[in-house]
């Protein structure tokens, strides 16, 4: 468990907390991040707020949610180069800022943020001039 601040959204703690285990390896490349549940107990929150957190990790590309062999629909952590489908709905926008970052921008109003090199868009972009 964390120390939280008070000043910050406890959502936003354990997402940098998991961020550091990534980069510090705790987490590896590959591997599946402990479940909603685990979670949840480990940090002392709620698992609605695992699900943001989730939600953020993977708007960030840290992890993809996905059914390997085998196994239930899990959430893992990303292996760079790994190239991610996303599929875009009616009303989605996508944007590609010149830096390597492509933004999705639901039409529900969610924003997506992915590695230009590790995604692949899937669908139909309208294109307006």
């Amino acid at each position: 468990m964390i120390d939280f601040d008070p000043e910050r959204a406890i959502w936003r703690q354990v997402a940098d907390d998991i961020r550091q285990k990534v980069t510090s390896g705790e987490y590896a490349a590959g591997s599946r991040l402990p479940s909603e549940t685990d979670l949840a107990q480990g940090y002392g929150v709620s698992r609605t707020t695992i699900r943001a957190v989730i939600a953020s990790l993977k708007s960030d590309g840290l992890v993809v949610v996905e059914q390997r062999p085998g196994h239930p629909r899990s959430t893992y952590i990303r292996t760079r180069g790994q190239v991610e489908d996303v599929p875009l709905r009616p009303n989605d926008s996508v944007a590609y800022n010149g830096v390597g970052t492509v933004v999705i921008t639901r039409a529900n109003g969610g924003v997506e943020t992915y590695d230009a090199n590790d995604v692949r868009i899937i669908g139909t972009i309208d294109r307006q001039t």
